[in-house]
């Protein structure tokens, strides 16, 4: 695969579910010093997803490879997220971290009530406190290089997007390869649609295959249910879909032309030194293209349909983002 930098990885992996945060063999390290701060990650669904909390385990599992002491509990329902970061606080933990756009209430509220432990969550909206973070997931800057081949690999001209929620990240998403697309297919068009679940995959299909039926035959999806609804549309309607925030290729081999990928280490590691250094204080994280956290990797499907010069052109293209050359315009709504 020609690999494409702008954010990292994700691995199949089967972590243990965690109903009751409890610090375990598997979730502790003994290398871990007392200087150095612990790390505790809910998640709203499986770790091991092939995409958005695969992205944030791979990278705590890094950690604890280096000694830093990490806990996760996985699958936790929405409305039992503040007991769950209640209790991990309760623990000890120095980062604890909501990892969900839907997080954000249980994150706030449990933070004013342990105001010496840091918290953060998946906002990408910059709202923050004094122990609070907020970090950025800036897949718009991969999504307008995955425009470049879209526009080359789509028959009618006509792009998908499917987004679990259409919040600012997701929408930038859709806007972004849009745009991407126009460079090489100036009549390429956009049609945008709302799932509301970010992991039933059944609903993020039903809106891929009513968008095919408009002419629609290439995807980017975001969220975990709709980047596999739409590679299932892609299978059943013929066309392309996008991997999100992980390698999914294995999920459709002769459907899925790229893959956006998620390196997350960068920005935990960043989040425990911040809190090691007392620097944590109404922190964005904005980790992006020239910190290697996203990346974009085209298929094999994409490099055999595709001419030589368009890769070249996405690889170029990913150098400006680096250079700061280029900047991807964000367009939230």
């Amino acid at each position: 695969m020609m690999p494409l930098t702008l954010m990292a990885g994700c691995s199949q992996q089967s972590t243990p579910q965690a109903s009751e945060p409890k610090p375990t063999a598997a979730a502790t390290n003994s290398s871990n010093t007392d200087d150095q701060p612990s790390l505790a990650i809910v998640f709203g669904g499986p770790a091991n997803d092939d995409s958005w909390n695969e992205a944030a385990y791979n990278a705590a599992q890094a950690l604890k490879e280096k000694g830093v002491k990490v806990t996760t509990s996985e699958s936790i329902a929405d409305a039992d997220v503040a007991r769950v970061l209640r209790q991990y606080a309760e623990q000890g933990y120095d980062v604890i971290i909501g990892h969900s756009y839907n997080h954000q209430d249980a994150v706030f509220q449990v933070a004013k009530e342990f105001p010496k432990n840091n918290f953060a969550w998946a906002g990408a909206v910059g709202k923050t406190s004094e122990n609070v973070a907020d970090y950025d997931q800036p897949f718009y800057e991969g999504a307008y290089m995955v425009g470049l081949l879209a526009g080359k690999l789509s028959k009618t001209g006509k792009l998908g997007a499917v987004y679990g929620f259409d919040i600012p990240a997701c929408h930038a998403m859709g806007e972004a390869m849009l745009a991407g697309a126009k460079l090489v297919r100036p009549d390429a068009t956009l049609t945008a649609t709302a799932a509301g679940d970010w992991y039933d995959i059944a609903k993020a299909k039903e809106a891929a295959t009513a968008q095919a039926e408009a002419g629609v035959d290439y995807w980017i999806g975001c969220g975990q249910g709709p980047a596999l609804g739409t590679i299932e549309a892609s299978k059943q309607e013929g066309g392309y879909a996008t991997g999100y925030v992980g390698d999914m290729s294995s999920l459709g081999p002769n459907v899925v032309a790229a893959n956006i990928i998620w390196n997350m280490e960068p920005i935990f590691s960043q989040m425990l030194e911040d809190t090691k250094s007392g620097d944590f204080a109404k922190k964005y994280y904005r980790l992006s293209v020239a910190d290697d956290v996203v990346q974009v990797k085209t298929t094999a499907v994409a490099q055999e349909k595709l001419e030589e010069d368009i890769l070249k052109q996405i690889e170029a293209t990913r150098e400006q983002i680096v250079s700061k050359k280029l900047k991807v315009p964000f367009v939230p709504k």
